[in-house]
């Protein structure tokens, strides 16, 4: 078993989620926390039926997903000490959550970020979508030292190190926030290479469209920028 809490963000995920739960079934890991963000369809049903831990939120919102899965693992007295964010639609995921948190197991990492790579012909993270993370993760390495080369949602975290973060981004500026404070606070923060496809199910909230990418690409630079004035020397890195 690894010993690791999952956590998925999911609104109206019926269509994604039995195949995602039954791959992470099938990786053995500890725990699983399914955050219904207002759905309409069958998603909670779905989870707690598959024997995930489910969380309701009403209000949509992705970082506000991720802090009500968080404070829900928070209040586990037997909790593990790492948690890793899980795409609904991200089957290749669990097949690599072990690779994903070997620097934190060992030691290593406090933060791992997976770098999505895709094979030929297969549809991986969408041209502009790619521009945008080029571009914050480049401001990342210039003014903090960081030398992740992705934002990608697949990533995975000590809870000791998540607890000092007071993250509290209420959308899509979770992951640059996550990052960035995790950074200024110094702990080590890595990339390790993930295998990934885009959706092949269900809708898309920000990549399946582009005014969807606009929008969450505004909202990410403007987290960058509000983290970037609170603290903007760089911060010390271990290696």
């Amino acid at each position: 078993m690894i010993p690791v809490a999952v956590l998925i963000p999911a609104r109206n995920e019926a269509e994604c989620l039995p195949d995602l739960l039954d791959r992470l079934s099938a990786a053995e890991v500890e725990r699983t926390i399914v955050v219904d963000n207002g759905s309409t369809d069958s998603t909670a049903e779905i989870a707690a039926g598959r024997g995930a831990t489910v969380v309701h939120v009403a209000e949509p919102g992705y970082g506000r997903a991720c802090l009500a899965g968080i404070r829900e693992l928070l209040s586990w007295e037997d909790r593990p000490e790492v948690l890793v964010f899980v795409d609904a639609d991200d089957f290749l995921a669990p097949a690599q959550i072990e690779e994903l948190v070997r620097p934190l197991l060992a030691g290593r990492a406090d933060q791992v970020v997976g770098e999505r790579r895709s094979g030929p012909g297969v549809p991986g993270v969408r041209v502009h979508a790619r521009l945008g993370n080029a571009f914050i993760t480049t401001l990342l390495r210039r003014v903090y030292g960081s030398r992740v080369r992705d934002m990608g949602p697949f990533r995975a975290i000590r809870i000791s190190c998540l607890q000092g973060l007071d993250l509290d981004d209420p959308d899509y500026g979770w992951f640059v926030q996550m990052q960035v404070r995790a950074l200024r606070a110094g702990c080590r923060v890595r990339g390790v290479p993930v295998a990934f496809r885009a959706r092949t199910a269900g809708a898309s909230k920000v990549s399946g469209s582009m005014s969807g990418s606009v929008r969450a690409g505004v909202k990410i630079l403007k987290t960058l920028a509000y983290e970037m004035l609170r603290s903007p020397g760089r911060a010390h890195h271990p290696s």
